[in-house]
């Protein structure tokens, strides 16, 4: 059999056989990139780059069998998005890399580069990846591990006793947090928890059947209501934030009947009321912040240090790389000592650039394309996938989302998952 679906490719047997088995290995390894982009395990260190975690060898194995794939088999008619989206990721960490040695404000190209492989990159190869591995078969495993994630993050939430069975790096204090009330699941920080629930949720629902039975049903309805547990749990308002540009544009922009529009604003409002009504940090947070606006002491040092991220890449507009974000000026006071000013686009121009930016923003617009060019036009799985690029847009500006270790896997799959095919698309 093979011989024959050689003969009718003109692809060696032994090539096609190959191509199969990396096949394989690959869907695992995208699969993996799931549960172990939120449960951290450490496998080892990396000379200068800190420790090698089991979700860096899954991405850094798909890599390998992604280009492997793509030579072996002779797979170069992918289209130019999804391996755009890897290309600019490099582009990236190579200009972060660059400005750490150029800037005089930090001196290790190689460390930044690979600390942006690690935390962004490595992930970026997902989409492409999506493309050459996709199967119906990956549509309900996807789905199937989304819920088992919810699952454990929900646990982990109402249980934070659970968390001691999990490894920590050695720098994380569990009490920061704890004392705030702020839930943080399998993650270290509540923002991360919001923020991963909401993307499990749209990666869920993105391949809910189109005719659900009562068990999907039950299923979905689990899964959401997981999610929102977590999101509330968190306190994070920028997950709120974020999760509401989600609807708004799935509101806005889906073919969906407006019925079911109006059924989904009034089922976000209810479970904003009752989210508000449960979470005692949630509802001091929005309240604090709703009443002293920009004067609040979160916001008003992110704004602070946001503003000053801005004058200081007027001076260095090359970057100083992320490395260097803390040293690159001598105002103490300023958010930016802790090394970030709480933006991806900000941190991204004064770590990489103005061409860093434009390569983040060019990356986010391919990822864009690459969704609604792997749909039909009107699909509701492309307006779902595409509320959750607009999740991850606004959880941005408060949060180096994402170019992280938790979420960057997460938002690829995003991207990724549009090229998955369904059963009556084969």
């Amino acid at each position: 059999m093979l011989e024959a679906v050689a003969r009718a490719a003109e692809i060696p047997p032994r090539v096609v056989r190959v191509h199969g088995a990396l096949a394989m290995v690959g869907r695992v390894f995208l699969l993996a990139t799931i549960p172990l982009s939120l449960i951290w395990l450490p496998v080892g260190r990396i000379p200068g780059a800190g420790n090698l975690a089991a979700g860096d060898v899954a991405q850094i194995g798909l890599w390998v069998v992604t280009l492997a794939a793509l030579f072996l088999h002779g797979r170069f008619d992918v289209g130019l998005r999804a391996p755009m989206v890897a290309v600019l990721g490099l582009a990236l960490a190579s200009l972060a890399g660059i400005a750490g040695q150029f800037s005089g404000v930090r001196d290790a190209a190689g460390l930044e580069f690979m600390l942006l492989m690690k935390r962004f990159v490595l992930s970026a190869i997902v989409p492409l990846s999506a493309v050459l591995f996709g199967s119906p078969a990956m549509c309900r495993w996807t789905r199937a591990l989304t819920a088992l994630m919810v699952g454990v993050l929900v646990a982990l939430t109402l249980d934070p006793s659970l968390q001691a069975w999990l490894p920590r790096p050695g720098d994380y204090d569990a009490d920061i947090f704890a004392s705030e009330q702020r839930a943080t699941g399998s993650v270290t920080n509540p923002n991360d928890l919001a923020y991963a629930a909401a993307a499990l949720f749209i990666l869920h629902a993105a391949f809910s059947p189109r005719r659900p039975g009562a068990v999907d049903r039950a299923l979905l309805l689990a899964v959401l209501s997981g999610s929102l547990t977590c999101i509330v749990s968190s306190g994070s308002r920028s997950g709120v934030i974020g999760v509401t540009g989600a609807v708004v544009f799935l509101v806005l922009t889906s073919a969906v009947p407006p019925t079911k529009k109006m059924g989904l604003l009034l089922a976000a409002s209810i479970a904003a009321g009752a989210g508000l009504t449960y979470s005692t940090v949630l509802q001091q947070r929005i309240t604090s912040a709703y009443s002293e606006g920009v004067r609040e002491k979160n916001i008003s040092s992110r704004l602070d240090g946001q503003w000053l991220a801005m004058r200081v890449a007027v001076v260095h507009p090359f970057g100083v790389g992320y490395g260097g974000i803390s040293r690159a000026t001598s105002r103490e006071s300023s958010i930016l000592e802790y090394g970030t000013s709480d933006s991806v686009y900000l941190d991204t121009l004064l770590g990489a650039g103005f061409l860093g930016l434009f390569c983040l923003l060019a990356l986010f617009w391919t990822g864009w394309r690459h969704i609604g060019r792997s749909r039909p036009p009107g699909d509701l799985r492309a307006h779902l996938l595409k509320s959750g690029v607009v999740a991850f847009l606004l959880f941005g500006t408060a949060t180096v989302v994402p170019i992280s270790v938790f979420l960057s896997p997460l938002f690829f799959n995003i991207v990724g998952a549009a090229a998955y095919p369904d059963e009556h698309d084969r």
